[in-house]
């Protein structure tokens, strides 16, 4: 008895931490969400945009498009991965490190109105590493209020478009060295 207890309370413990929760909203078009070890801003169509987006018809994704869209992308990386470079040699491999990067989500109707979602992905997790050479991780927030953007920085800065619809990953780009 005691095991099957057990047993029901961590599937419950595992299950209620599986989906995509709301935990702050720092600005009036925009919302912080997270599920487990990721962590991302959630951008409203009626915030204010960028140059990639603003010749498209917009929408805000809700929990369950951005839950789509991670899984979409566990599923599919690797393979989207593999002609990418920038990776190694002090920089992550990403399909195999998902989990060390913010994310900041935008979703935007193509031409077909189909939703897709465009994710950048900005490292937030030091090996250790990275802290003993002195690393700091960014602290300052404004990755939750507006578009990161980066030169160079190898795969620590990365981003690609998830077509819902079609469950495909699209349009990958990761920064340069420099």
């Amino acid at each position: 008895m005691k095991k099957t207890f057990s047993l029901i309370l961590l599937i419950f413990l595992v299950s209620c931490n599986s989906k995509f929760k709301i935990i702050e909203k720092p600005s009036n078009f925009s919302e912080i969400v997270k599920r487990r070890q990721i962590i991302g801003t959630n951008f409203y169509e009626t915030g204010v945009c960028f140059m990639r987006l603003q010749n498209v018809k917009r929408f805000t994704p809700n929990l369950e498009e951005i839950q789509k869209a991670e899984k979409i992308l566990r599923e599919k990386i690797r393979e989207a991965n593999h002609k990418m470079f920038n990776q190694g040699n002090g920089c992550p491999i990403i399909h195999n490190n998902l989990n060390i990067y913010r994310r900041q989500y935008f979703g935007y109707y193509n031409n077909k109105n189909e939703k897709v979602i465009f994710v950048t992905f900005n490292k937030n997790k030091l090996t250790i590493i990275e802290k003993l050479k002195g690393f700091r991780r960014d602290k300052s927030e404004n990755w939750k209020k507006e578009i990161e953007t980066w030169e160079d920085g190898c795969s620590n800065h990365w981003e690609i478009k998830i077509n819902l619809a079609t469950e495909s990953l699209f349009e990958m780009y990761v920064n340069g060295r420099g």
